[in-house]
Order: C-alpha cells, then structure tokens, then sequence
C-alpha cells in the first residue's frame, strides 16, 4: 500500500514538474503599453454588482464575460439570468469561465443559456499530458467588457460570499474597477485571446474606437505563468519611501522575497495585510515563515480580522499602484493566467492608500512575540505549507 501511495505521489510530481516544463517552453506573451482610461473604484462587492448588473442591463450591442468562479447561488443564478435577457433581447453575449473555478455550473444551465442565444465556452479545460499539471493551472482573470466603452477588471468572483453573505468568512474585502476610455480595448483584446483559447474562433483584428478616450494613464498587464515576476519585482525595486502590499496570499517567489527585504534593508517602509482567516488548508500557514523573516528585517504584518481580506494591491511611494487578480503567491506568478492594472493617478493613489492603511490599522500585528510563542502545530503545519508552495 505504502509502494501505491509513493509511486502516486512520484507520478503526480513527475507529471507536474514535467507539465511546468512544456508551459514555460511555450508562454504566451503579451505587449503591455500605457493608454488612457476613467475609473471608478470599488472595495464592496454589493456596490460592484449592482453596478455592474445596471452597465449589462444597457447593453445594446454586446456584452463580454470572463469570470474564474461564478457560483449557483441567488447572485450568480440572477447573474447569469441577465445576461441570457440580453441575449434574448438580441444582444451579443459571450461568456468564458474556467473549468474547474466555475465546476458548479450544471450541464442543464449551460444548454439553458445557449439556448437563450449565450454563446459560451469552458476555458482552461485538464487534458492529457500533464493531466495534474493543467488541473492546477487556471485561468483566474475576471474581465466584463459591456459595448465596447465600459470595463470591469479585479479581484471579485461572482457569489454570495463575494458579497458578504458567508456566515464563515463574513465580509468580503476586495478591490476591482470600472474602466472607460481606450483601456476598455487593451481587455476586450485580452478577453478574445482567452475566447480564442476556449472556442478555436479568431479574435478581432481590432475594436472600434471607444466614444472618449480618457483622461488618466492606465497600463494592462496579462500575463500567463511568466513576466508577472519582473513585473513585481520591478513596483518592489522602485519603492523609495513605502512599499505596501495586499494580498490573501503571501508566497512569494526567492527573487520576490529578497526584493521585499532589500526594500526594508535600504530604508523603505514596507507594510504587508492580508487575512486573518483561511480559505485554503495551510496556504496561511505556507506564507508565515516569509512573513516572520519580514518582521525581524523591520517591516510591518497585519492580518485583516473583520471579515476575510481578498484584495491584490501593489503601491509604491504613493505614485504608482497595481490592482488586478494576481495574488502576491507563487501560483499567480508561475501558473495561473492573471490580469492587472497599473495606475500612475497620485490622487486616485493617495485616497486609495488611505482605503489600504485603515483596513492595515485596524488588523492584528504580527508580532516576534507571538512568532517565539507560536503553537507547536502551527510550526508543523508551516512545514508542510511550505513544502507544497508551488502549489500555492
């Protein structure tokens, strides 16, 4: 029994290390370029989706959807009920969602929505080889384009618990963005790319021109498994005063980690938040002993405790500011396929930091006390956290 359960274990690594292999031989790269754009910024779900539901609701020509989870709850059932009416109402609706963040999703509701007129597709779906390997790479950017003018992009799933309707995990925290302006083109090219991938259908050479162009300089980063690492080691290496991070997830790659303490080491201010509770078996615990070296280097933890902490912000010296999906964990930054925002808007920055610092003064410090004192279990379970990082 013990000789099944190793040679599992072994063809289980073996596919993984060998899938890793074959996707970082043939990454999809992207072009990144600043262009102009508006924004509204939201950190409550409630507000977003309704929102949101109102742009849909004036769809007149199209709406385009991609989502890593949507649920089968009251929210994401009237969510996916809306957009079949615009469908039906002649509207062009396309929906993408990743195979196994949206498993929820019934055979039964799929033909409903076809059958309404959705044109819809499943990305990111596990096939041989490296079964196990693409079974834990997932496409995990959310991108809602409605008529070519308006953009939402961040860190929201589609869900009660997204809205704080979690007896568990109790109020949602998390970051996303309304966009206008020519930054709504730079997603939709994004969005077709991953249609492309799901369906086999050639995207749009190009997008109309969107009725304004915008005021502000925004810039979008996808990326697929690669290029996510340089980008955020170079927001780490340009930080002078403060550095301040947000996350759910703390498992940064070695460059990324020694970037953070070369930031503290050089006189930088660096603050990291993110939540108290878990939503993973030992992903909390897989991030302390990262953690725990940043606080005796000099700099600041807190863990967020008034609900649970989702957000994914990157902000340097209160002029430049990351906002999108990927988590600051190896996962977003070698597997999963992310999309962020790059905001160079100091007034936009400075409100937003605020936003940033009263959710981190509100947390819990984590303290060298407490890292002296930690239960023995806890020590064990960063063990095996730590052992399953890339996974993470």
């Amino acid at each position: 029994m013990i000789l099944i359960i190793l040679l599992i274990l072994f063809l289980g690594w073996l596919d993984f290390t060998l899938g890793r292999k074959s996707h970082h031989r043939n990454l999809r790269f992207y072009d990144f370029k600043k262009t102009k754009g508006d924004y509204n910024f939201y950190s409550n779900g409630s507000t977003l989706f309704d929102d949101m539901f109102e742009d849909i609701r004036c769809a007149r020509e199209s709406v385009e959807v991609l989502f890593f989870i949507v649920k089968t709850d009251d929210l994401s059932m009237h969510f996916l009920d809306l957009l079949q009416s615009k469908a039906k109402d002649g509207v062009e609706v396309k929906l993408v969602l990743d195979r196994f963040g949206s498993f929820r999703i019934t055979p039964r509701k799929i033909r409903e929505m076809r059958e309404a007129g959705i044109q819809f597709a499943f990305c990111e779906k596990p096939s041989f080889p490296y079964f196990f390997y693409k079974m834990n790479r997932r496409n995990h950017r959310k991108i809602t384009v409605v008529d070519n003018e308006i953009a939402y992009v961040g860190g929201y799933n589609v869900g009660k618990e997204y809205i704080g309707k979690d007896a568990i995990m109790g109020d949602w925290r998390d970051y996303h963005l309304r966009l206008k302006g020519e930054v709504v083109q730079e997603l939709r090219h994004v969005f077709y790319d991953d249609w492309y991938l799901a369906t086999g259908e050639e995207p749009p050479s190009s997008f109309p021109a969107t009725s304004t162009a915008g005021q502000y300089e925004v810039e979008v980063c996808a990326t697929d498994g690669g290029q996510l690492e340089d980008i955020f080691l170079s927001l780490i290496d340009q930080a002078e005063e403060e550095l301040l991070i947000g996350t759910p997830y703390f498992i940064p790659s070695q460059r990324l980690f020694e970037g953070v303490l070369n930031a503290i080491q050089r006189g930088v201010d660096v603050k990291v938040i993110l939540p108290l509770k878990a939503d993973h078996a030992f992903v909390k615990e897989a991030g302390l002993p990262y953690l725990t070296r940043v606080v005796k280097e000099g700099g600041e933890v807190h863990f967020f405790d008034a609900g649970f902490y989702h957000a994914k912000v990157i902000m340097v010296d209160g002029r430049l500011c990351d906002i999108g999906t990927a988590n600051f964990d190896r996962r977003s930054l070698f597997l999963n396929k992310e999309v962020n925002t790059l905001i160079y808007d100091e007034p936009f920055i400075r409100d937003l930091r605020e936003t940033f610092l009263e959710d981190f003064e509100s947390g819990r410090p984590l303290t060298e006390e407490w890292i002296r004192n930690r239960p023995f279990i806890t020590k064990v379970n960063s063990g095996i956290g730590y052992l399953l990082r890339p996974f993470y």
